[in-house]
Order: C-alpha cells, then structure tokens, then sequence
C-alpha cells in the first residue's frame, strides 16, 4: 500500500495478545495511518458505542481531489464529520476503512475526551499499560505484503446469485445477478450500475431506509410519475427487451438522469445513483414541514383503503408518514426537543 499523501511505502503493524489484536496500516514518512473497519474503535480512546457509527454523513467536499480506497478498486473516499465535529475524516462507503492524516488520531481523542467519557486511551493504553506483560505477537511488515482487496458489488450489501447473459446497457459487459433486502436485481460487476424491474426502485427505496426515523417509503410521487415525466431518447439499449432503447429521464426536479424502458419500465441507474436519489429524497423531508406533513400524513391514510399498492404496504406507508410527522414536529419546537434529550439521557434502563 502506497501512502495516500506522499506515496511512501506504507508498514502494517499487527500486535496482538492472548484476548485481542490491533492491526494498522502506517505512513512512518508523514504520520497517515489507514484503518480497516472495527479498528479505528480500537486505536481511539475507549467510549460507550461505536465511533465509527458516528462518522457516516458526508461533508461538502472541497477543491481537494478526493482519495481513493486502497481496499476497494474504482471507490472514492468520502469526507465525513467526526461526530458533528469540525475534524474531517476520508472514509470509504463500500469497506468502512478509514485514512487519517498525520496528527488526525490525536484530534479524535481530544474530541472523545470533551464530549464524552473515556473507558480507556486507546491504542496506546493497549501497547503501553495493560496489556503488555500479555504480548505473545507483535509484527512488522511492509504493507504490500499483507493488502487485500474487497470486492465492490454495484450496490451496498448485495450479494452475488450467479452470472446472466443480460448485457450492461453503459459497458456491455454481462450482468451478474445480485439480492439485496430479499430483492433480486441485475449489475453490472465492471461499471457497477444496476437495472431494477418494474417497482423494483420503490422497493429497493423502502427497504434501504427502514432503520431510521427519516424512512421514505411514504414518499412514492417521484418513483410513480418516471414513466410520465418528459423524456428523450437514450443510446442504451434495455437489458432485457430485444432492441428496445430507453428513455432518458430526471428523476423528479433533481439533476439525476435515469434511463427507463418504455416497454418493461424497468430502470437503470449508473454508478451510485440510487444513493444520489435516496440523498435526493431525504433531502427533500428536511424541507417539510410540520403543516405540510399532515395533509401528507391524511393523503397516506385514504391510500390504505385507496391506494396502489396492497393494505399491508399501505399501513407502513401510513405509520412512516407518522413517524415523520412526530419527528418534524419535535425539531421545529427545541424546547420539546431538549426536554426529550433530558429524559433519554437521565432515564436508568431497567
């Protein structure tokens, strides 16, 4: 592994003991170190929970090119705020590694140790304090001796079914079949776009988003009208109906070209798309309001009994938008809100 910052052959350092092992990859020219997922947890100082959790929202990128993984081929770094601080990290979406900069390390614990408690110090507590009478392994070797790579599948946490003879409608490679949140979809293994069939990309919407309070599988207008907004030809072919070209679409009012196929309404999205349309979306909820949710809130109520997809879907559509609705009203009163902070945080969990 080459240093990200002056191209310096990189050193891997495991230490390891009876009950656990740290394993980092390091700059000994300027300082960088580069961190496999679960590692940046361990070479911090110690707190309640994942730091790494806490770093996942993008930042506003600056004129600065952005890096690319070591681990993952073709993938982009992103810049992300350390828990809301102003320390900005390069992470990547695909393997959750993280590059820190010379010095970077030492920010992170100044920050942990203002805003939170500490159980420990970290990488350092770890080599220098109580667990070195317990070493049994410590090893040093140039980072190109032990890199690996990891696989970058055309949508995040899909799994590999089994090759197709479908052919990529942007590379013409062949697609692979992948299945995501129990749904099946093709991608492309080479340029990583991905083609779902009709109502695949309200499904894939749904299912994506379901963990957090700002689901969006309420939000169903701009997916329903793709096949009625103004289009112009595209040079792609659809993958699966014979010598029909798609249609080049925007995605709602957003900048995101899609291709879609009049015949099949199947969609395909290029590299990253879907994440731009899901950023699109919960954009977009940001900008409700508490007012405006509840007539969106009585809308997905009638659609229960009214709506186009079956009463079980409909339902969960209905308790997102409640859910949403209770959420946009606690942000816009802060009294409200800082009320419910204090309770979470003083209540004992039994």
């Amino acid at each position: 592994m080459k240093c990200l910052n002056c191209s310096a052959e990189m050193f891997n350092n495991l230490v390891q003991t009876k009950k656990d092992q740290i394993a980092y990859d390091i700059c000994e020219a300027c300082g960088s170190l580069w961190l496999d997922a679960g590692e940046l947890d361990k070479m911090a100082f110690r707190v309640e929970g994942s730091i790494e959790y806490c770093s996942r929202k993008k930042v506003q990128a600056d004129s600065e090119k952005a890096k690319q993984c070591p681990r993952c081929d073709d993938t982009a770094l992103d810049k992300v705020s350390f828990i809301g601080s102003d320390i900005v990290l390069d992470r990547c979406r695909n393997c959750g590694g993280f590059w820190l900069d010379g010095g970077e390390l030492d920010l992170i614990n100044r920050q942990l140790e203002q805003i939170m408690p500490v159980k420990g110090k970290g990488f350092s507590e770890f080599v220098n304090n109580v667990h070195l009478p317990y070493w049994y392994k410590r090893v040093r070797k140039k980072s190109a001796d032990t890199d690996f790579k990891v696989d970058v599948p055309p949508i995040k946490r899909a799994q590999l079914k089994s090759e197709t003879e479908y052919v990529c409608p942007a590379c013409q490679a062949n697609l692979n079949l992948y299945t995501v949140f129990r749904i099946q979809l093709e991608g492309c293994p080479r340029c990583k776009g991905i083609f779902l069939d009709k109502d695949e990309l309200r499904k894939l919407k749904d299912k994506s988003t379901k963990d957090s309070w700002r689901t969006l599988r309420w939000i169903d207008d701009d997916v329903e009208v793709i096949g009625n907004a103004n289009a112009m030809p595209s040079r792609r072919f659809c993958p699966k109906c014979e010598q029909v070209k798609m249609l080049s679409t925007s995605f709602g009012d957003s900048t995101i070209l899609i291709d879609w196929c009049p015949k099949c309404n199947g969609a395909w999205l290029d590299r990253d798309e879907f994440n731009e349309i899901i950023d699109f979306l919960k954009a977009r909820l940001n900008k409700i309001s508490s007012s405006e949710m509840k007539s969106k809130l009585y809308q997905e109520l009638k659609e229960i009994w009214t709506g186009p997809e079956d009463k079980i879907s409909e339902i969960l559509d209905a308790t997102a938008a409640i859910y949403a609705l209770m959420n946009i009203t606690i942000f816009e009163h802060p009294t409200l809100y800082d009320r419910l902070i204090l309770f979470s945080t003083t209540t004992p969990i039994r």
